[in-house]
């Protein structure tokens, strides 16, 4: 807090006048809230303000700050302004976008309620991730769905999939960059996730698409159950209450999907006149589940739009048990 004060006063001229708060505020706080962040009642420019710092900065996430600083509020009845020492690209992101106060000595401030903005740091040309790469999407999901891949090396990684270590590599970038996780060690990186399965979710989820590129109707079925997945509703009728109905529908991958159209053994048509549908997925389904229907994670990316609210209720469902 003291760096805190000495950099409000080196970029506004401003100081920061300590006020003391009666005895009993903080008891009006929940006890997880109380001893999960540090707090300073402060006036600034006649403005009574409480500077909040999480004591584990790299657990929090922006639902939970959203959830937190509302009750912070009532108890000092003043805004809350939150102290970072450091903070990643995600996180403030989601904060301006939510316009939650917000400073990090030395780097960024940030109070939309006093109309300050301003960023030290030098501005960087960079192109900011919009989306996970498809393999990225497919070692999170197997993570969260299959097994975990905390603490294993990119070559070990590399050895589940049909990735190279390289690529490996690049799906850890864009993890780290996320707020996902954190790459580890020096000669031999490893993948560390200090969140659990729904805060991993949660703060992947913007960067999470469908996984079907395109759909086709089939003539045939597929002869080979180990190059599809059965997926769409009949998938859902399998992790839930819903009925399959009478269209089946099946997912593969693309390059799977163009060599066996190549070789004759599916054959499809630009008419949907029969009830059998082929989903063709930017990543191989059958790396995400040991059974006949394709994981409920991609499910649920692929099924997210879907206007039918039956099929919402349930998915939400699905989401629940799969992220406990």
């Amino acid at each position: 807090m003291v760096e805190l004060k000495s950099y409000i006063k080196k970029v506004t001229g401003l100081d920061v006048k300590e006020l003391g708060h009666p005895a009993d505020t903080l008891q009006r706080l929940p006890l997880f809230i109380r001893e999960g962040y540090d707090f300073l009642l402060g006036e600034l420019y006649d403005h009574r303000i409480v500077f909040v710092e999480p004591k584990s900065a790299d657990d929090v996430t922006p639902s939970q700050l959203q959830k937190h600083i509302p009750k912070i509020e009532l108890a000092f009845a003043n805004p809350v302004v939150l102290v970072f020492d450091e903070m990643s690209y995600y996180l403030k992101e989601q904060l301006i976008k939510s316009r939650i106060s917000f400073i990090v000595p030395g780097k960024q401030l940030f109070i939309p309620f006093m109309f300050m903005d301003l960023n030290e740091q030098p501005k960087i040309r960079t192109t900011r991730l919009e989306y996970f790469s498809p393999s990225t999407q497919c070692v999170l999901i197997y993570h969260l769905c299959v097994n975990s891949i905390q603490g294993l090396n990119f070559q070990q990684i590399a050895n589940l999939f049909i990735y190279t270590p390289r690529t490996i590599g690049r799906c850890a970038k864009e993890l780290e960059d996320a707020g996902v996780c954190r790459i580890a060690g020096s000669k031999s990186k490893q993948l560390e996730f200090s969140l659990n399965k729904v805060d991993i979710w949660e703060r992947a989820l913007e960067y999470l698409v469908s996984p079907v590129k395109e759909s086709k109707w089939l003539f045939n079925e597929p002869d080979d159950r180990h190059c599809f997945r059965v997926a769409g509703i009949p998938a859902l009728s399998r992790y839930s209450n819903i009925s399959s109905g009478k269209m089946k529908v099946y997912a593969m991958e693309a390059k799977t999907y163009r060599e066996l159209k190549n070789m004759g053994e599916v054959t499809d048509t630009l008419f949907n006149e029969v009830n059998k549908q082929l989903q063709i997925w930017s990543y191989d389904p059958t790396l995400l589940t040991s059974n006949d229907f394709v994981d409920p994670l991609s499910l649920y990316l692929s099924l997210k739009d879907d206007p039918d609210e039956r099929v919402q209720i349930e998915l939400e469902k699905m989401l629940v048990e799969v992220l406990k």
